[in-house]
């Protein structure tokens, strides 16, 4: 027995070694933010947090227009092509993710004061929706160059970055909310200063050539459209709930919601660092055609997510209160069910990987534009009965239907490719 498991650790030795760089990254980086969060939360409000929940809503719908998915064009295509290739290519997307993003900024802005506007929102628009796409935008290039860093298999190098990265951010948030005591503002625009000098770094450390090539750009725009599309369509399953529950008119709820929502967030480190690990992997072998080891990968990314998430559930109040230094305890009924909401998106995200891998980038907007119609139904009939109770389990149900919708794509694709090989058969044994 201890032979096999000596075997086993021998075999994916590797796998563990970028895993334990990936967890305590996020862990490291969630470490600054959960012990940051008690001092943060004596300098904040409910309706503080209710103005953060409700602009951060939308950047389920903003984030995938601005950088349209780019650097999941160049993940997507990093392992078919040389080291020259890949740098070309890397050139080729910072500088469509500078200009392109930087367009589809200013229209996102113009578009979220237009329905500010008409929809008589309570909450004012700036600066924090111009706070909260700033970020939005900073953090393209930093995304990028993270991608760049899990394919090429750098841990350390990630290790180092993703620290660096939460240690100046922590330092911004303690100026900024507990010295200079700017509230909302300043928790908002910690994240977006920190994601400007990462931006600057990013562009010096990736870039080494100004390219651009219209023909690689038709072909970047036409693989991404579908697939920022379709990531802008999560904002029905994680972030029209917000919009939806400001018009009830309860700041206090909201406000502890959102808090919810944060709280829970941090769950993700531990499934964050399990992905970001078998992530190249899981692309690797859908290029291999290895089918079996697709599943096996992540068939056991679900299973590890959900240890977690059930001790979190189990003490969530005892969690919240020494995370917001007992100020909004209130929240955890919130929390233990938004926590759920970390297993069923775990389980879509696997699902959605595979259908990126095999390059069904329509298929992906066909199921989320299906979805959408879906979550947008359900969020209606669950707050309008069950308030901000019914959001929380809106949040769980619909990347439930999700992964459904997915998977019903996936086998009818599987089983159509069987259907159209058994034609072919057949009509080449009649003709023989």
């Amino acid at each position: 027995m201890f032979s096999i498991i000596k075997e086993g650790i021998q075999k994916y030795k590797k796998h563990i070694y970028n895993t334990t760089y990936y967890f305590f990254a996020a862990l490291i980086g969630s470490v600054f933010q959960l012990v940051l969060n008690p001092f943060v939360a004596l300098f904040l409000e409910h309706r503080d947090y209710a103005i953060m929940g409700y602009y951060t809503s939308f950047n389920s719908l903003l984030m995938p227009l601005i950088t349209f998915s780019l650097p999941t064009y160049y993940s997507r295509n990093y392992f078919y092509l040389d080291a020259a290739e890949r740098e070309s290519l890397r050139n080729k997307i910072i500088v469509m993710i500078l200009f392109f993003s930087g367009c589809m900024s200013i229209i996102s802005v113009l578009g979220l004061w237009f329905f500010c506007n008409i929809t008589n929102v309570s909450f004012p628009f700036f600066p924090y929706a111009l706070i909260s796409i700033a970020s939005i935008f900073f953090n393209g290039l930093y995304s990028l160059m993270v991608v760049d860093l899990k394919l090429k298999r750098k841990a350390p190098q990630f290790f180092k970055l993703h620290i660096m990265h939460a240690i100046i951010s922590a330092a911004i948030t303690i100026l900024l909310v507990i010295i200079v005591k700017w509230a909302a503002i300043g928790k908002m625009l910690a994240p977006a200063i920190t994601a400007m000098i990462f931006c600057i770094y990013s562009i010096k450390k990736m870039l080494t050539k100004f390219e651009f090539d219209f023909t690689i750009f038709k072909k970047v725009m036409f693989f991404c459209w579908p697939l920022a599309i379709a990531a802008a369509l999560n904002f029905f399953f994680s972030g029209v709930d917000r919009p939806m529950l400001e018009r009830l008119h309860d700041e206090k709820s909201l406000g502890l919601y959102s808090i919810a929502l944060t709280i829970t967030g941090y769950l993700a480190l531990f499934s964050n660092a399990i992905s970001d690990t078998f992530q190249p992997d899981i692309l690797e072998s859908i290029a291999k055609r290895q089918k079996k080891k697709t599943v096996t990968i992540i068939g056991g990314i679900i299973c590890l997510n959900v240890i977690p998430i059930i001790i979190f559930i189990l003490f969530a109040s005892v969690i919240i209160s020494l995370l917001t230094f007992g100020r909004f305890t209130d929240a955890a009924p919130f929390s233990r069910i938004l926590a759920l909401r970390n297993i069923s998106s775990g389980i879509y995200f696997s699902i959605s990987s595979v259908i990126i891998g095999y390059g069904w980038s329509r298929i992906t907007l066909y199921n989320k534009l299906i979805g959408s119609v879906i979550a947008f139904i359900m969020f209606r009939f669950l707050i309008s009965n069950f308030g901000f109770y019914g959001a929380a389990w809106g949040q769980v149900f619909s990347f439930l239907i999700m992964s459904l919708i997915s998977m019903i794509f996936i086998l009818s694709q599987g089983r159509a490719k069987k259907l159209n090989m058994s034609l072919k058969k057949h009509l080449y044994n009649k003709r023989i």
